[in-house]
């Protein structure tokens, strides 16, 4: 049996408008409701500036309406405006393998408008709304000096990485960021948020559609051991996704909160975001209702460029997301032939950038042929060529935006004494906290991030066999946060942080039992 408007309205009287005195629908807060599928759409509209705290307004009203029979889900989405009117804009189809994504049908006829309350339309006329540029003004959240915002089910820590402008290498710097993170042992998942130009199965090299499990909630596709959700599944990359910034808010908002990111192997530590270019409605949403654990900016070194990534720099710092820093993409060109170096871009205006904003200068990545044809052909460098000098560039960059995730959060790993004993066969790690592991040789080159970067699914993974009678022969320190370990076999491109080094010694013997069957399972030994 299929859900009537007249149901719905009279299920959302139920709920009380935001210290109003009537309920939400006799407030004039609702936008024109769409039902399509069994699935109920529509927005509230509120101060911006109260968005945070009203969230649970959000979920109330999604409550009563998924409660009613007949009713398959509701998405409902909190919006302002500057307008005296309201803002009316359908939602998408849900987002569902079998659900079709192209631009909907929309009502033959335009409903007539809503009209707000009185109290409503004098809160706007004091400036108690806004377009939700400014820091957010909730009282709990200012008493506190936190962000507090309902998290992302399955996942422990957010990263955003953005530009001010498109074509700077956002979307590719993000999947091999993720594949570093992923490389220095973190369980890692990444999302496409560019509704419109979504880029990441192309890079990843994935195919399909993805599944639904438990019911209602979405199963990510998997990619070199990265949980990948993105529009680019559902729809074909020819067709264009002509929707209105609620309607992808709304789209985005699914993708986010109904994805099982945790799934059988336990909560993602981190999430990468790969942003949309710019400053608009989709980054704005994303930062004001979403915990992000911080941002990273990617900008080339021109000004032009330069200009748009301070602009993004500037919308973080206004809602409060912390800047883990600037990477400098395409930052210099080396000729294959000659060897000759041309900043065909201008070179060092990121760490100039950088150093005036007083935000981190995470790095510089070149602009070279081996990352352009591994990301089009879907195999990105940092796990397609572990051990090259590019793949070690995107290592170090993971590490040091972990290292500031850490620093933001206070859990930063401090360093530890070192000590190379035996011979070379052991490394002995004594840790601030008092806890002290030593760890042979042969564990660390073949539990090294750049060896375990060589595919992360069982079935991709390349398991380092005969490494028995390894030695270490150097250490190099890496800034304050981690230890490049050099063998005696020539492999030296590993890049072991504090933190990796401690969850290692936590877990030695769990990990070398898993190394151990591994081995037998491929017919491998140790000699």
């Amino acid at each position: 049996m299929s859900v009537e408007k007249t149901q719905v309205l009279a299920a959302l009287r139920r709920v009380k408008g935001p210290d109003l005195e009537s309920n939400i629908v006799d407030l004039g807060l609702l936008s024109e409701i769409l039902i399509k599928n069994d699935r109920v759409y529509f927005s509230i509209t509120i101060p911006a500036s109260r968005a945070e705290e009203l969230e649970q307004l959000r979920k109330a009203a999604e409550k009563v309406v998924s409660d009613l029979p007949g009713v398959a889900g509701a998405s409902v989405v909190l919006t302002a405006d500057m307008s005296g009117g309201m803002q009316r804009a359908p939602a998408p189809p849900p987002i569902r393998p079998t659900a079709s994504v192209a631009a909907p049908a929309q009502p033959a006829a335009a409903p007539s408008p809503v009209v707000e309350h009185a109290r409503v339309q004098a809160a706007r006329a004091k400036g108690a709304t806004g377009d939700g540029a400014g820091p957010r003004q909730a009282a709990s959240a200012a008493a506190s000096g936190e962000r507090q915002m309902a998290g992302i089910p399955g996942v422990k820590h957010v990263i955003a990485v953005a530009s001010g402008k498109g074509g700077v290498g956002k979307s590719t710097t993000a999947v091999n960021l993720a594949l570093g993170l992923q490389a220095i042992g973190l369980k890692v998942g990444i999302i496409d948020a560019d509704i419109y130009g979504p880029s990441q199965p192309r890079l990843l090299g994935i195919t399909g559609k993805p599944q639904v499990a438990h019911g209602k909630v979405i199963k990510p596709m998997e990619g070199w051991g990265l949980k990948v959700m993105s529009m680019g599944f559902l729809v074909d990359e020819a067709t264009p996704v002509v929707w209105r910034g609620p309607m992808v808010v709304s789209a985005l908002g699914q993708m986010l909160r109904e994805t099982d990111w945790a799934g059988s192997t336990g909560d993602l530590d981190v999430l990468v975001v790969d942003m949309p270019p710019g400053t608009g409605d989709i980054q704005l949403t994303i930062s004001q209702n979403v915990p992000l654990s911080g941002a990273v900016i990617v900008s080339t070194p021109q000004d032009l460029a330069l200009i748009d990534a301070r602009k993004g720099i500037a919308m973080f710092k206004r809602v409060e997301v912390p800047i883990l820093g600037i990477v400098e993409n395409m930052s210099y060109f080396l000729c294959p032939s000659c060897g000759t170096r041309s900043d065909i871009f201008g070179h060092g205006g990121a760490a100039d950038e950088a150093r005036n904003l007083g935000v981190p200068f995470l790095g510089e990545i070149p602009l070279h042929m081996d990352i352009r044809e591994t990301s089009d052909s879907g195999k990105p460098v940092t796990v397609t060529a572990p051990d090259s000098v590019h793949a070690g560039i995107f290592r170090e960059l993971a590490a040091e935006v972990w290292t500031e995730v850490e620093r933001a959060k206070g859990t930063l790993t401090p360093p530890p004494i070192l000590d190379v004993i035996d011979g070379g066969s052991t490394l002995k790690a004594a840790f601030p906290d008092g806890r002290t592991f030593e760890f042979s040789a042969e564990m660390l080159r073949v539990m090294s991030p750049s060896a375990e970067v060589q595919g992360h699914s069982p079935e991709q993974r390349v398991t380092v066999g005969r490494k028995k009678h390894v030695k270490i022969k150097d250490l190099k320190p890496v800034g304050n946060y981690a230890t490049r370990i050099g063998f005696d076999d020539g492999h030296n491109t590993g890049l072991f942080t504090w933190g990796y080094l401690h969850l290692l010694g936590r877990e030695k013997d769990q990990r070398w039992g898993a190394y151990l069957e591994e081995l037998g399972a491929k017919g491998l030994t140790r000699e």
